[in-house]
């Protein structure tokens, strides 16, 4: 398992507001150790030019979603409308990563409609998910390479902003300029969603 990044101070999502007060509390699936983790065999020489690289170079994730599922799945929904999807922090801590696309709760965010790709429901994923940002000091919102650069120098993960479809636009072309003031730097242009069956 890869060590702790030293930056990350152990914050853990919601820590500043009251659980049962302020959010529905769930059953969340383990952070670390849900699944076997995998021995890759490496000699002490290859383990040691792993670290190297990611010391010394930048590692970024193109497609992530860095957010904590219930454990028991059939909750999930009731979960995603609460609009509050915990980050999986001191996993993103153990990664070794410079940066990563965060494609937030893509077509699985229903706060406000039981569809997602709501506008308002984009909103208030973005919205709850820089809250949650925030208020720690290890994952830091990148909007340019340069703040990219930044955080890779201070030890930190910078997390870039992402959509996976443009379903929310609709024919509201204004909405790119607003989501782009709000961070987001990487959109699709399509999402495929599969018809109920039965």
């Amino acid at each position: 398992m890869q060590p702790l990044s030293p930056r990350y101070q152990g914050y853990r999502s919601f820590d500043y507001l009251e659980p049962h007060t302020d959010y529905k509390v769930f059953d969340l699936a383990p952070e670390i150790g849900r699944v076997p983790s995998y021995d890759l065999e490496l000699s002490d020489e290859q383990a040691g030019r792993v670290t190297r690289i990611l010391t010394e170079h930048m590692a970024i994730s193109l497609h992530e979603h860095p957010k904590i599922l219930t454990k028991d799945v059939t909750e999930l929904r009731a979960y995603n409308r609460t609009g509050r999807n915990a980050i999986g922090f001191e996993g993103l801590a153990r990664s070794g990563m410079t940066a990563l696309f965060d494609n937030f709760m893509n077509g699985t965010n229903c706060v406000t409609s039981e569809h997602g790709w709501k506008w308002d429901d984009v909103i208030y994923d973005l919205g709850l998910r820089y809250a949650d940002l925030a208020k720690q000091d290890f994952v830091v919102l990148a909007r340019t390479v340069a703040e990219i650069e930044q955080a890779k120098a201070t030890g930190r993960l910078a997390l870039v902003a992402g959509l996976e479809a443009a379903t929310m636009i609709e024919n509201e072309l204004d909405r790119l300029d607003i989501l782009y003031g709000f961070g987001v730097r990487q959109i699709g242009i399509a999402y495929s969603m599969g018809r109920p069956t039965g």
